[in-house]
C-alpha cells in the first residue's frame, strides 16, 4: 500500500467560485475562475493554461463583484505550475484595503473561521503594505 503524500501547505484551502483575471508582466490577461485559494495561493481554472509560464510574476485580478460596481482583489503573484486545467499561483503582497477585502472574503467562505484566524496569526502568507507600490 503506498503511503499519500504529505501536504506541505501551511494555509487552509477555501473551496469558492469567483471569476479572476491573471495579468503577467508583460503578456495578455488571461480569464478564469478560482477554484480554491488560500491565504498564500490560489488556483485558476482557465483554457490553454500550458500558454501560462511557470516562474512569471505579475497580478492577479478576483472580481468579487462585476460591473457596473466592479470590486476586485489585486495581488502581486507568481505562477508556481500549471497543469491541464488551470495554474497554481502564490502571492506575493496586497496592499491594506484589498487584504481586509480578502480577509473578509476568507472568514465569511470559511467551514472553521476561528481555525482559519489562528492559522493566519503563526502565518500570514503573503506581504501587505501601505499605498502604491
Amino acid at each position: 500500500m503506498q503511503d499519500k503524500p504529505k501536504d506541505r501547505r501551511k494555509h487552509t484551502r477555501v473551496s469558492l467560485k469567483l471569476g479572476a483575471e491573471l495579468q503577467l508582466d508583460d503578456s495578455v490577461p488571461v480569464s478564469g475562475t478560482i477554484k480554491n485559494i488560500s491565504f498564500s495561493g490560489a488556483f485558476m481554472y482557465c483554457l490553454n493554461p500550458a500558454n501560462i509560464p511557470v516562474g512569471r510574476t505579475g497580478l492577479l485580478k478576483i472580481i468579487l463583484q462585476p460591473d457596473p460596481h466592479i470590486n476586485i482583489i489585486i495581488f502581486r503573484c507568481e505562477v508556481v505550475r500549471i497543469d491541464e486545467s488551470g495554474a497554481g499561483i502564490r502571492f506575493i503582497n496586497i496592499d491594506i484595503n484589498g487584504y481586509q477585502q480578502f480577509k473578509n472574503l476568507m472568514i465569511y467562505n470559511s467551514t472553521d473561521p476561528d481555525a482559519l484566524l489562528a492559522e493566519l496569526e503563526k502565518n500570514p502568507g503573503l506581504d501587505i503594505y501601505r499605498g502604491n507600490q
